[in-house]
């Protein structure tokens, strides 16, 4: 008789408060605890755990008081599991009901799905980040700390029983995501939105451990865990996975690009650029050097140990990475029909590449002196060899050799037909590098510049001894002003300085 009325005592205490006026409730975590501006409704996107604040303090110290001794009552009478089943009964719908304001349940996938369609996994992932770090450092430690208010100092086991039982549900839910997301093999491409998702869950972690460190909450730990490890074999998966697509990257070279930089090399620099910013979270989940061998391509071992011995294991990532693209660079470049236009691509990319490791001291010492030396070499190479094959088709047309013949007793003369041959040779060369190399680009200003001036240096003086030499000579004079001779020293160098590579901007 007397346990069965400390039962119902339980229940009836606990129904008491709860039919109570809202603001007086013990286990309402309503509108009262939440900025209306920080959590989401039907219509909003999202919210962000650093606006997240409750108004104060769920359960008032009386109040805790009068439960506490409710449970020590119960657990004198033998009675405390009934307690403890009260409790979890009307303490997890509320969290539920916080859950629900929280879009918990949209963390719910379709398992059978091999990956989420990529709009749909942004929104989850960027919701889970927030969630989780609302759930673990706000929700579940509330949660931690009311039911060792009320049950510590009467029962340990019931403590922690009543916490497991009434978070466990939705603890295995929120990590299962982050195992989830893992287990599905997201594409290379979406590696900064799952990094954000991978650094939000060990942020959680530490707090998490400590919160279920109970026997009870192994089974948390144990999920925990197991998403830990998936994480960092799905880091290393990514990196392997997006080194194998730029080697094996089958985009051809746009000949109507004009040689610009390849949408490839801005992808690849896009990813580089988020593992440096991810460097701390990924030399934690990065434990061996990564691996050679790309299915029927291998890259040997003493090219990756020529630019990152004594690296750290996410350095040799990172160094391999760059190793790939300039490999598939090289392979773009020697496929243009122009060699030109080929010295002109790999001299664009090269730049490109060094400009975003130049913008980041942290990538510089990632990437290492060695390789970017090499790079700066191939762009010196790259760049010689377009000004150097560009002039040398004008530079054909002005040599003197061949022009001269002598007789038996007589002093050479200039061949009149000769240097009527030179000058039309000439103005074909400088139509169709009006017509073709005004269309291509050069995107980086100063080296554009570089490459214009350097032309010019090379080109104008060399033309305009040519015109002065033969203008000069009264048997080549005419053909000068007889509209042999197009174009103007003044006409070269306006050619050379504004109208190479003038698409670059577009």
């Amino acid at each position: 008789m007397g346990a069965t009325l400390s039962q119902q005592s339980a229940v009836d205490t606990i129904n008491q408060w709860r039919s109570r006026p809202r603001h007086e409730l013990i286990f309402d975590s309503g509108l009262h605890e939440i900025r209306h501006s920080s959590v989401s409704d039907s219509t909003a996107n999202a919210f962000r755990f650093e606006d997240y604040a409750p108004a104060g303090d769920a359960v008032s110290p009386d109040a805790a008081d009068f439960l506490k001794n409710i449970a020590a009552r119960l657990n004198f009478r033998g009675k405390i599991e009934d307690c403890v089943r009260v409790y979890k009964s009307v303490r997890k719908p509320q969290l539920q009901s916080q859950l629900i304001r929280l879009r918990f349940d949209e963390l719910r996938g379709d398992h059978n799905q091999r990956r989420y369609v990529q709009d749909e996994l942004k929104v989850k992932m960027e919701l889970w980040i927030q969630v989780s770090k609302i759930c673990v450092k706000i929700l579940f430690e509330r949660e931690k700390k009311l039911c060792d208010q009320i049950f510590g100092d009467v029962d340990a086991a019931a403590a922690a029983d009543c916490f497991i039982g009434t978070v466990k549900d939705s603890a295995v839910l929120l990590f299962r995501f982050a195992e989830d997301l893992s287990l599905r093999k997201q594409p290379h491409h979406t590696m900064a939105a799952v990094l954000d998702v991978y650094e939000a869950f060990l942020w959680v972690l530490p707090s998490t451990e400590a919160l279920f460190a109970s026997t009870p909450g192994k089974g948390i730990r144990d999920v925990c865990s197991q998403a830990y490890s998936l994480i960092q074999g799905d880091a290393v998966r990514m990196l392997y996975d997006l080194q194998h697509d730029i080697l094996h990257d089958a985009a051809a070279s746009d000949e109507q690009g004009g040689g610009g930089v390849h949408p490839t090399t801005n992808f690849v620099v896009g990813q580089i650029e988020v593992v440096v910013k991810n460097k701390d979270l990924l030399t934690g989940l990065i434990r061996s050097a990564p691996s050679l061998n790309f299915g029927d391509t291998a890259i040997p071992d003493e090219e990756l140990r020529q630019y990152a011995n004594g690296s750290g294991f996410l350095e040799q990532y990172l160094v391999l990475t760059v190793i790939v693209l300039l490999r598939n660079l090289d392979k773009k470049s020697r496929s243009y029909g122009d060699p030109c236009l080929g010295h002109l691509f790999a001299m664009n990319n090269l730049r490109s590449i060094l400009k975003a490791i130049e913008a980041s001291p942290n990538l510089q010492e990632m990437v290492g002196g060695r390789l970017i030396t090499k790079m700066n070499d191939d762009l010196a190479s790259a760049r010689a060899s377009y000004e150097t094959t560009t002039c040398e088709k004008f530079l054909t047309c002005l040599r003197r050799d061949g022009i001269y013949t002598s007789r038996c007793c007589f002093r050479s003369r200039a061949s009149k037909a000769a240097v009527r041959r030179r000058l039309n040779s000439f103005n074909d060369v400088f139509k169709k590098v009006d017509e073709l190399h005004s269309l291509w680009k050069i995107p980086d200003l100063q080296l554009r510049n570089e490459v214009r001036l350097r032309m010019s240096e090379i080109l104008v003086p060399r033309y305009r001894k040519f015109i002065e030499e033969f203008g000069n000579k009264p048997e080549t004079r005419l053909l000068l002003v007889e509209g042999n001779m197009k174009h103007r020293p003044e006409e070269l160098e306006a050619l050379v300085r504004q109208r190479l590579f003038a698409n670059s901007d577009s």
